[in-house]
């Protein structure tokens, strides 16, 4: 992971962004941190517990981080690496999430919005209770994670009206999925591990530069 997390920082670098890497050290000063955790933590989940609850808490991280230092956030993965994106806030009062097409459904990897957003999608989630559509049949079990619960608001299945997608949350282009055939071009690639590991690319450190260099 520390390898991973030098070659991302030193794509951004590049670029004339100031990464900064964020703990659950960091997150848990935020003042209402356990009432979030408590919440998250209960959560059903297919995978590790610790994985689900990294992926609900970078929301709060970034709420806290921009609320300290009075500024707008941009959120990225760590296998987001950066080939050409320059510092940028979000769309005046929205929170993007950048996701270009193919493949036409959302994903998660970089999100650009204010800390009042990310704190509001905070409490969103901890609103939205599980229900029939969160139940996967062949595990027998509920599932959610932040990811689930943007491709429920982005692409709702019909009569699907548990939490409609806020006015400011909207999906922009900025960030290729690898390895589809955008991702030689667009300013962001998300090296997700499902990929990677079907190419034989692994660890993934490894061979992102080969890929595409930076």
């Amino acid at each position: 992971m520390r390898e991973l997390l030098k070659l991302w920082s030193r794509s951004f670098s590049k670029f004339g962004w100031t990464p900064v890497v964020l703990s659950m050290e960091d997150v848990k000063t935020h003042q209402r941190f356990d009432f979030f955790f408590e919440h998250f933590n209960s959560k059903p989940t297919e995978y590790p517990r610790t994985f689900t609850n990294a992926c609900w808490l970078r929301h709060l991280a970034a709420a806290h981080f921009g609320n300290l230092h009075n500024e707008n956030v941009a959120l990225f993965d760590m296998d987001v690496i950066c080939y050409g994106m320059e510092p940028r806030d979000p769309e005046p009062g929205k929170m993007e999430v950048l996701c270009s097409e193919p493949p036409a459904s959302i994903f998660l990897g970089a999100v650009l919005g204010s800390p009042t957003h990310f704190l509001d999608l905070c409490e969103l989630f901890v609103a939205w209770k599980p229900d029939e559509l969160d139940f996967i049949q062949r595990l027998g079990i509920y599932h959610q994670d932040d990811l689930s619960m943007f491709v429920r608001m982005f692409h709702p299945l019909p009569n699907d009206a548990a939490r409609p997608k806020p006015e400011w949350l909207i999906k922009s282009p900025g960030c290729a999925l690898f390895d589809y055939s955008n991702y030689r071009t667009e300013k962001l690639v998300h090296f997700g591990s499902g990929a990677m590991k079907a190419r034989g690319c692994w660890p993934k450190h490894h061979f992102i530069e080969a890929i595409r260099p930076f």
